[in-house]
């Protein structure tokens, strides 16, 4: 008998998010082409100082038991962090970048973050059913609010800035119960929260017999 180490609902369903994301940037070239443009430049970035931040956390971490390795990762994680940031803070900051431009390179992700819950929530049965439907309605809101935003003029920067502060929020919180789900963890007792973050990195949890979660790294 085959054991998947990832379900194939789960690959088939990043595969639809892949595909999604490719159109939807396609069509966010044609409507806001300097904005496609900078985010060429800017989306690797940014998930560069995620990945920083993700790699910090990893030599952080008690069960990694990887000496003077935790200390150069979290060394590291700091100096490219801090490039990613000062980078951007140069390049966001130049002349004839408006706020509306900024606040565009913020909703296209946000849009395609709402979109990738709504195909999770379609496709992948492993987890519970109420956590499913409730990614696909706030999947389903957060494109209709960052379809609104997009139509919206640069004076209410900070009140879209706060709105999708809200929302990106709200899709944090529902996607870590969808996840936590799939091991009959609710996101209720929040020091499971924690837990979502090892499930987006390369990590295993397994839930034991006595109700204890065992993480595991993959290799």
């Amino acid at each position: 008998m085959d054991i998947e180490l990832i379900p194939k609902k789960k690959i088939r369903a990043d595969d639809y998010i892949i595909v999604s994301f490719a159109v939807g940037y396609l069509l966010f070239a044609v409507v806001f082409s300097l904005g496609a443009l900078m985010g060429v430049i800017i989306y690797p970035f940014v998930s560069l100082a995620v990945l920083s931040l993700l790699r910090i956390k990893d030599g952080l971490d008690k069960t990694n038991n990887g000496g003077f390795r935790n200390i150069n990762k979290i060394l590291l994680g700091i100096i490219l962090f801090t490039f990613s940031l000062l980078f951007l803070n140069w390049m966001l900051t130049r002349p004839g970048i408006s706020s509306y431009i900024i606040i565009i390179l913020i909703t296209f992700p946000i849009t395609m973050v709402g979109l990738a819950g709504i195909i999770k929530g379609l496709m992948i049965d492993l987890y519970k059913s109420n956590h499913r439907v409730l990614n696909i309605i706030v999947g389903l809101i957060t494109v209709v609010i960052s379809l609104i935003v997009f139509s919206t003029s640069s004076e209410n920067f900070i009140f879209n800035i706060i709105v999708l502060s809200v929302t990106i929020s709200i899709n944090v919180f529902s996607r870590a119960a969808l996840y936590l789900s799939e091991y009959g963890l609710s996101i209720i007792h929040l020091k499971n929260f924690r837990l979502f973050f090892y499930i987006i990195s390369d990590y295993m949890l397994y839930v034991g017999k006595d109700g204890n979660v065992i993480v595991a790294k993959m290799e």
